[in-house]
């Protein structure tokens, strides 16, 4: 039961993060703008570990490393980056049901990798989950083919996204089975994304700058970063809740759950985001499709 409720709290927690990072893109450009996140990101996860994990500095095992240093990339350049992006291109409503594909991709490496099976119920999950996407995007997609190409690299970078995150909660869960401290885990991960991605962060910098209204003040450009901020603080909780509740249960019983965060960012996004994005009834529908596909892969467990 703890690992159910550690997993809602991180699909709250991506979900907030996602509409937050969408707001805060208006003023910044979006690499940087993960810089920002995850700077504070890792900013309270070494708090939480100077608070409750102080002792297990320095006794990571050279096999862990490995785990977590994969997990940095994977999570954060893969992830995070390619998250940013696509919301920055198509939206943070559907980015994030694209981004829900991590869970038929966790189950697929989880059979592939790791000796896990699966049946009827999980195949059948995915293939709503595929429909879902198709049903809500697929308008969009072809449009996209035929008029703006950016926009369809939007859906690619959501579906990278998704399989980024797919991959990265099973190295949580390795990682974690060889060194038993999740916020340990969390922050150093964090450290190695930040420095994975400095360097894409800086040619973005010098190519784009960092503000995207060139004319705006610095005190503006630092009081619009209040939202990135917020999103970093806000995925830290969920990245480390989702550190937590693997440690407790399966990955293919966790990712699904987490999936769910499209229905609050959907929410979200009709909240706070009405005059960026446009929730129609049929992004509604293609999100119930999916998350009814994550459910059956969670019964299929």
């Amino acid at each position: 039961m703890a690992a159910i409720g550690l997993s809602i709290l991180a699909a709250f927690g991506f979900a907030s993060s996602a509409v937050l990072a969408r707001q805060g893109m208006q003023a910044i450009y979006p690499l940087p703008a993960v810089m920002v996140s995850l700077l504070v990101s890792f900013a309270v996860s070494s708090v939480m570990v100077l608070l409750f994990a102080s002792s297990d500095i320095g006794r990571i095992p050279q096999e862990a490393m490995l785990w977590i240093i994969g997990l940095g990339v994977v999570s954060y350049l893969g992830g995070r980056c390619q998250n940013f992006l696509a919301a920055n291109l198509i939206g943070a409503s559907r980015s994030s049901l694209f981004i829900s594909t991590q869970a038929p991709f966790a189950a697929i490496l989880a059979v592939s990798f790791t000796g896990e099976t699966i049946n009827s119920l999980i195949a059948l999950g995915t293939v709503g989950v595929v429909c879902g996407l198709l049903f809500s995007s697929g308008g969009s997609i072809l449009e996209g083919w035929r008029t703006d190409k950016i926009h369809l690299l939007g859906y690619v970078l959501a579906l990278g996204a998704g399989a980024s995150y797919g991959a990265s909660t099973i190295m949580a869960k390795q990682a974690i089975g060889i060194y038993d401290s999740p916020i340990m885990v969390t922050a150093f991960s964090t450290l190695i994304g930040l420095v994975a991605i400095s360097p894409f962060v800086g040619a973005s910098a010098s190519q784009s700058g960092v503000v995207r209204t060139r004319g705006q003040g610095f005190f503006s450009a630092i009081f619009a970063m209040r939202y990135l901020a917020a999103a970093g603080l806000t995925s830290s909780i969920a990245v480390t809740a989702v550190a937590f509740a693997v440690q407790r249960a399966d990955v293919v019983v966790v990712s699904p759950i987490v999936s769910g965060s499209p229905l609050i960012t959907l929410f979200l996004s009709r909240t706070f985001l009405a005059r960026l994005e446009q929730v129609t009834p049929k992004l509604v529908a293609g999100t119930l499709l999916a998350i009814a596909g994550v459910v059956l892969v969670v019964l299929g467990r």
